[in-house]
């Protein structure tokens, strides 16, 4: 796991096994994460804190030098990209007690579900769906943990800076001046797109299908598979983010409801997507000393919500 020096510089220690370098947060961290519970393969943790720009510190751009999470460290090699290395731990990690997560004794027909479903969701743009609702929150209801008011405010003054704060680390970084200007070219370039209801009525006719003798179907077998993570980890930032109205509640579409139900109940998920202890904890380490009251301020707001909220449960 990767610590700090005196000086207050990073060192990589080596890991003799897999080392996830990721934030709680990052959408594509978090499927990653699950996939690794999902196998019940052991791994340590290295955060790069991405709400403050540590993927773009030059210590994390010599280990991925597009300045990006998550990143897979297997002893010598080091996997960039959630589908990459999602796909490195299914052809290196299946044997014995670790199951497969893309099936291949089911035929080639269940196969090639799993793979068309997963392609299908991972188009959908998280990261411009994510920002567009912060900008635009005529599209939302109700932004739940972490997208609170002082999470989104702070997200949209960090788009806001991020190609001037890019260009600047270009000029700081000429070994990795090329990679950081693209980006910030990218960073200006971003608009909105809204969120395609097509893919979720595919996914919703698939569902649908899961008729006699197949009620305890996921997605496209009976076993829990890449297009699974994929889904899941969509539904969960769709529903942080309030687009959930929009897309599967109310009637809309019954069985992703019923299927967003269902894998909440699983341990990866348990273990992937952070709780209020944490969200609580990274508003306040997300504050400059000048905003640090703000952030008590609504963490004690968050904490107090929750509060009530279990208090009402409790009483019916």
């Amino acid at each position: 796991m990767s610590s700090t020096n005196t000086d207050g510089s990073y060192r990589i220690n080596i890991c003799n096994g897999l080392l996830l370098y990721y934030h709680n947060y990052s959408y594509y961290s978090q499927k990653v994460v699950m996939a690794l519970h999902e196998k019940g393969l052991s791994f340590e943790e290295s955060m790069v804190d991405i709400i403050k720009g540590a993927q773009f510190e030059p210590w994390f751009l010599q280990i991925n030098p597009r300045g990006e999470v998550p990143v897979l460290q297997d002893i010598g090699k080091i996997i960039p990209d959630s589908t990459r290395i999602i796909d490195y731990l299914e052809d290196n990690f299946s044997n014995g007690d670790t199951p497969r997560l893309i099936p291949i004794d089911q035929g080639a027909e269940v196969r090639q579900k799993v793979i068309q479903y997963r392609q299908l969701v991972d188009q959908v743009p998280a990261g411009v769906v994510t920002m567009g609702s912060i900008f635009h929150p005529e599209f939302v209801q109700n932004p739940k943990a972490p997208f609170f008011a002082p999470v989104r405010k702070m997200l949209a003054n960090a788009e806001i800076n991020s190609s001037t704060m890019l260009r600047e680390r270009a000029e700081k970084n000429p070994q990795h001046k090329e990679i950081l200007l693209q980006k910030a070219e990218l960073q200006e370039k971003k608009h909105l797109q809204v969120i395609d209801k097509n893919e979720f009525d595919k996914i919703e006719e698939e569902l649908s299908k899961h008729g006699e003798g197949k009620e305890n179907w996921w997605l496209c077998s009976d076993r829990f598979t890449v297009a699974d993570i994929s889904l899941t980890i969509l539904l969960e930032r769709l529903n942080q983010l309030g687009f959930e109205s929009r897309c599967w509640t109310g009637g809309r579409r019954p069985n992703i409801e019923n299927y967003y139900e269902n894998v909440k109940l699983r341990d990866s998920y348990k273990k992937t997507i952070p709780n209020m202890r944490f969200h609580v904890k990274m508003l306040l380490c997300s504050q400059d000393p000048i905003h640090l009251g703000l952030g008590i301020a609504a963490a004690l707001v968050i904490v107090g919500g929750s509060i009530i909220i279990l208090k009402k449960i409790l009483q019916k």
